[in-house]
Protein backbone atom coordinates (compact mmCIF):
# COMPACT_ATOMS: atom_id res chain seq x y z
CA UNK A 1 0.00 0.00 0.00
CA UNK A 2 1.24 3.66 -0.68
CA UNK A 3 -0.35 7.09 -0.75
CA UNK A 4 1.15 7.60 -4.35
CA UNK A 5 -0.30 7.12 -7.14
CA UNK A 6 2.39 4.36 -8.38
CA UNK A 7 5.30 2.09 -6.89
CA UNK A 8 7.68 5.64 -7.27
CA UNK A 9 7.45 9.42 -7.64
CA UNK A 10 8.35 9.23 -11.16
CA UNK A 11 6.12 8.21 -13.49
CA UNK A 12 8.35 6.35 -16.06
CA UNK A 13 9.90 4.39 -12.99
CA UNK A 14 7.15 3.37 -11.21
CA UNK A 15 6.08 2.01 -14.34
CA UNK A 16 9.05 -0.11 -14.39
CA UNK A 17 8.94 -0.71 -10.70
CA UNK A 18 5.24 -1.75 -11.33
CA UNK A 19 6.05 -4.04 -13.82
CA UNK A 20 8.83 -5.85 -11.23
CA UNK A 21 6.07 -5.59 -8.50
CA UNK A 22 3.63 -7.24 -10.89
CA UNK A 23 5.85 -10.43 -12.30
CA UNK A 24 6.74 -11.47 -8.32
CA UNK A 25 2.83 -11.27 -8.00
CA UNK A 26 2.95 -8.20 -5.54
CA UNK A 27 -0.15 -6.23 -5.29
CA UNK A 28 0.17 -2.79 -5.51
CA UNK A 29 -2.57 -0.58 -3.77
CA UNK A 30 -2.09 3.07 -4.99
CA UNK A 31 -3.13 6.21 -3.58
CA UNK A 32 -3.92 3.95 -0.11
CA UNK A 33 -3.83 6.91 2.88
CA UNK A 34 -3.93 4.81 6.26
CA UNK A 35 -6.78 5.99 8.15
CA UNK A 36 -6.43 3.37 11.09
CA UNK A 37 -5.87 -0.62 11.68
CA UNK A 38 -8.08 -2.70 13.02
CA UNK A 39 -8.77 -6.62 13.35
CA UNK A 40 -5.77 -7.39 11.42
CA UNK A 41 -6.61 -4.78 8.55
CA UNK A 42 -5.22 -1.57 7.08
CA UNK A 43 -8.17 0.71 6.55
CA UNK A 44 -7.90 3.32 4.25
CA UNK A 45 -9.44 7.08 5.02
CA UNK A 46 -11.93 6.37 1.96
CA UNK A 47 -12.98 2.81 3.48
CA UNK A 48 -11.21 0.70 1.95
CA UNK A 49 -10.00 -2.77 3.64
CA UNK A 50 -7.25 -4.91 2.96
CA UNK A 51 -6.51 -8.08 5.33
CA UNK A 52 -2.79 -8.28 6.56
CA UNK A 53 -0.49 -11.28 8.26
CA UNK A 54 2.24 -9.15 8.86
CA UNK A 55 2.71 -5.44 8.63
CA UNK A 56 5.40 -3.20 7.72
CA UNK A 57 5.04 0.78 8.17
CA UNK A 58 6.77 3.47 7.23
CA UNK A 59 6.03 6.66 8.43
CA UNK A 60 5.40 10.02 7.12
CA UNK A 61 8.88 12.07 6.44
CA UNK A 62 8.50 14.58 9.04
CA UNK A 63 11.25 17.06 9.86
CA UNK A 64 13.04 17.46 13.45
CA UNK A 65 11.32 19.16 16.10
CA UNK A 66 13.14 22.16 16.92
CA UNK A 67 11.97 23.31 13.32
CA UNK A 68 8.66 22.83 13.96
CA UNK A 69 8.85 24.90 17.37
CA UNK A 70 10.84 27.62 15.45
CA UNK A 71 8.46 28.34 13.04
CA UNK A 72 11.16 28.15 10.01
CA UNK A 73 8.83 25.07 8.62
CA UNK A 74 6.07 23.84 6.59
CA UNK A 75 2.90 21.31 7.95
CA UNK A 76 5.78 18.79 7.68
CA UNK A 77 8.26 20.39 9.49
CA UNK A 78 10.62 20.88 6.43
CA UNK A 79 11.95 24.57 5.77
CA UNK A 80 10.79 26.19 2.50
CA UNK A 81 13.58 27.03 0.11
CA UNK A 82 14.67 28.33 -3.48
CA UNK A 83 15.07 25.08 -4.88
CA UNK A 84 18.23 25.66 -6.90
CA UNK A 85 20.33 27.78 -3.93
CA UNK A 86 18.43 26.27 -0.58
CA UNK A 87 17.85 30.19 0.62
CA UNK A 88 14.84 30.25 2.74
CA UNK A 89 12.08 31.93 1.08
CA UNK A 90 11.22 33.52 4.45
CA UNK A 91 14.47 34.83 5.93
CA UNK A 92 17.72 35.94 3.90
CA UNK A 93 20.22 34.69 6.36
CA UNK A 94 18.99 30.77 6.31
CA UNK A 95 20.12 27.69 4.34
CA UNK A 96 18.33 24.26 4.23
CA UNK A 97 19.45 21.36 2.09
CA UNK A 98 18.75 17.70 2.70
CA UNK A 99 16.55 16.31 4.90
CA UNK A 100 15.98 19.85 6.83
CA UNK A 101 14.76 21.50 3.51
CA UNK A 102 11.28 21.23 1.28
CA UNK A 103 12.25 20.38 -2.00
CA UNK A 104 10.41 18.77 -4.34
CA UNK A 105 13.14 15.52 -4.93
CA UNK A 106 13.84 12.55 -3.13
CA UNK A 107 14.86 12.87 0.38
CA UNK A 108 17.58 10.46 -0.51
CA UNK A 109 21.81 10.43 0.04
CA UNK A 110 22.95 10.86 -3.42
CA UNK A 111 20.51 14.13 -3.29
CA UNK A 112 22.50 15.76 0.18
CA UNK A 113 25.65 14.35 -1.54
CA UNK A 114 25.08 16.65 -5.35
CA UNK A 115 23.22 19.75 -3.17
CA UNK A 116 26.09 20.08 -0.70
CA UNK A 117 28.45 20.09 -3.84
CA UNK A 118 26.26 23.36 -5.25
CA UNK A 119 26.00 24.67 -1.92
CA UNK A 120 29.47 25.19 -0.51
CA UNK A 121 30.59 27.55 -3.26
CA UNK A 122 27.44 29.43 -3.21
CA UNK A 123 27.40 29.99 0.47
CA UNK A 124 31.33 31.48 0.16
CA UNK A 125 29.77 33.59 -2.53
CA UNK A 126 26.66 34.76 -0.80
CA UNK A 127 28.44 35.65 2.68
CA UNK A 128 30.70 38.00 0.36
CA UNK A 129 28.16 39.32 -1.27
CA UNK A 130 28.37 37.92 -4.54
CA UNK A 131 25.67 36.79 -6.76
CA UNK A 132 25.53 32.44 -6.18
CA UNK A 133 25.85 31.50 -9.60
CA UNK A 134 25.48 28.01 -8.82
CA UNK A 135 22.23 26.24 -9.48
CA UNK A 136 21.28 22.37 -8.33
CA UNK A 137 18.88 20.70 -11.04
CA UNK A 138 17.39 18.53 -8.44
CA UNK A 139 19.81 15.72 -9.61
CA UNK A 140 19.40 12.22 -7.89
CA UNK A 141 20.20 8.73 -8.20
CA UNK A 142 19.84 5.37 -6.70
CA UNK A 143 20.34 1.81 -6.89
CA UNK A 144 16.93 -0.51 -6.22
CA UNK A 145 17.61 -3.94 -5.29
CA UNK A 146 15.40 -6.55 -7.30
CA UNK A 147 16.38 -10.08 -6.01
CA UNK A 148 17.93 -12.87 -7.13
CA UNK A 149 21.67 -10.63 -7.19
CA UNK A 150 20.20 -7.84 -9.53
CA UNK A 151 19.08 -4.74 -9.12
CA UNK A 152 18.17 -1.13 -10.62
CA UNK A 153 19.52 2.05 -10.98
CA UNK A 154 17.20 5.54 -11.79
CA UNK A 155 19.00 8.55 -12.60
CA UNK A 156 16.74 12.16 -12.68
CA UNK A 157 16.11 15.38 -11.57
CA UNK A 158 13.92 17.97 -11.01
CA UNK A 159 12.68 18.14 -14.85
CA UNK A 160 14.29 15.14 -16.47
CA UNK A 161 12.12 11.70 -15.97
CA UNK A 162 14.42 8.15 -15.33
CA UNK A 163 15.99 7.59 -18.65
CA UNK A 164 17.17 4.15 -20.12
CA UNK A 165 21.49 4.37 -20.59
CA UNK A 166 24.60 4.02 -19.01
CA UNK A 167 25.90 5.55 -15.55
CA UNK A 168 28.40 7.24 -14.97
CA UNK A 169 30.25 6.87 -18.37
CA UNK A 170 28.58 7.39 -21.23
CA UNK A 171 28.09 4.43 -23.56
CA UNK A 172 30.53 1.94 -20.90
CA UNK A 173 28.66 2.27 -17.24
CA UNK A 174 29.48 0.31 -16.03
CA UNK A 175 25.71 0.61 -14.52
CA UNK A 176 22.86 0.22 -16.58
CA UNK A 177 19.95 2.69 -16.27
CA UNK A 178 16.11 1.22 -15.79
CA UNK A 179 17.31 -2.31 -15.86
CA UNK A 180 17.74 -5.05 -13.55
CA UNK A 181 21.00 -6.56 -13.74
CA UNK A 182 24.02 -7.99 -11.85
CA UNK A 183 26.34 -5.34 -12.01
CA UNK A 184 23.73 -2.99 -10.46
CA UNK A 185 23.39 -5.30 -6.93
CA UNK A 186 27.00 -5.12 -7.48
CA UNK A 187 27.07 -1.28 -7.58
CA UNK A 188 25.30 -0.97 -4.69
CA UNK A 189 27.11 -3.28 -2.48
CA UNK A 190 30.49 -1.59 -3.74
CA UNK A 191 28.76 1.80 -2.87
CA UNK A 192 29.17 1.33 0.82
CA UNK A 193 32.70 1.39 0.88
CA UNK A 194 32.37 4.59 -1.62
CA UNK A 195 30.38 6.17 1.14
CA UNK A 196 32.72 5.63 3.94
CA UNK A 197 35.93 5.70 2.27
CA UNK A 198 34.96 9.06 -0.45
CA UNK A 199 32.04 10.73 0.56
CA UNK A 200 31.79 11.00 4.31
CA UNK A 201 35.86 12.18 4.04
CA UNK A 202 34.89 14.92 1.86
CA UNK A 203 37.32 13.32 -1.31
CA UNK A 204 36.46 14.24 -4.79
CA UNK A 205 34.19 11.45 -6.87
CA UNK A 206 34.03 11.75 -10.61
CA UNK A 207 30.82 12.07 -10.90
CA UNK A 208 29.31 15.24 -11.88
CA UNK A 209 27.03 16.91 -9.95
CA UNK A 210 24.44 18.07 -12.16
CA UNK A 211 22.17 15.54 -14.08
CA UNK A 212 24.19 14.33 -17.92
CA UNK A 213 22.42 13.56 -20.77
CA UNK A 214 25.07 12.45 -22.40
CA UNK A 215 24.49 8.20 -22.95
CA UNK A 216 21.07 8.21 -22.18
CA UNK A 217 17.96 7.81 -24.48
CA UNK A 218 14.49 9.00 -23.84
CA UNK A 219 11.68 5.94 -22.41
CA UNK A 220 9.58 4.68 -25.00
Amino acid sequence: MTPLPGAFTKPVASQHLGGMLAERNITLESDFYLERVEDGKLISYDEREVDFDLLVTVPVNMGSEYIGRSGLGDEFRHVPVDKHNFLSTKYDNIFALGDAAALPTSKAGSVAHFAVEVFADNFVDYVDGKPMSGAFDGHANCFIESGDGKGMLIDFNYDVEPLTGKYPLPGTGPFSLLKETSMNHWGKLMFKWIYWNILLPGRPMPVPTLMSMAGKNPVE
